[in-house]
This record gives structure tokens, sequence and C-alpha cells, in this order.
């Protein structure tokens, strides 16, 4: 039985060992989104400004919030700027 308990520590430390190791090689990758919305009420105008969209980010997120502000203020002018 302590052959089979030492066995499987040493099993143990390699793979720990060799998932530091994948994990020093992942490069560090950024997840996320950014949605800025500027309504200037003077001017009928609503800016949008957006950083690191996937394109399946543009589709559910973007032009949902896009056209609940075109149903909001339908007399306003609405920009875009995708970063």
């Amino acid at each position: 039985m302590n052959t089979i308990r030492n066995r499987l520590r040493v099993m143990h430390r390699h793979l720990s060992a060799t998932a530091k190791v994948y994990e020093d090689l992942a490069p560090t990758q950024f997840w996320g989104y950014k949605i800025e919305i500027d309504v200037r009420h003077d001017e009928k105008i609503v800016d949008f400004v957006t950083e690191s969209l996937t394109p399946n980010d543009k589709m559910e997120v973007f032009l949902r919030q896009k056209r609940m502000m075109q149903e909001l203020y339908p007399s306003y002018i609405i920009t875009e700027r995708h970063n």
C-alpha cells in the first residue's frame, strides 16, 4: 500500500510541475470589452465608443444597446467609434 501511495505522490508532483510550466508559457489575454454611451441632449446626438468588441459582442451587445437608444431618442443622431 505504501508503494502505491508513494507512486501517487510522485505522479502528483510531476503533474503539478507540468501544469506550472504550461501556466508560465500561456499568454495573458484580456477577455473584456468596453462600451461608452454619451448622450448630448442640447445637440441631439448619441455617441457610442467601443473597445475590444468581438463580432459576436457587436451582434449581441452593441446592436441591442444601439436599438434601445434609437427607441429612446428617435430624433437624435447616433455616432459610432470602434477601437
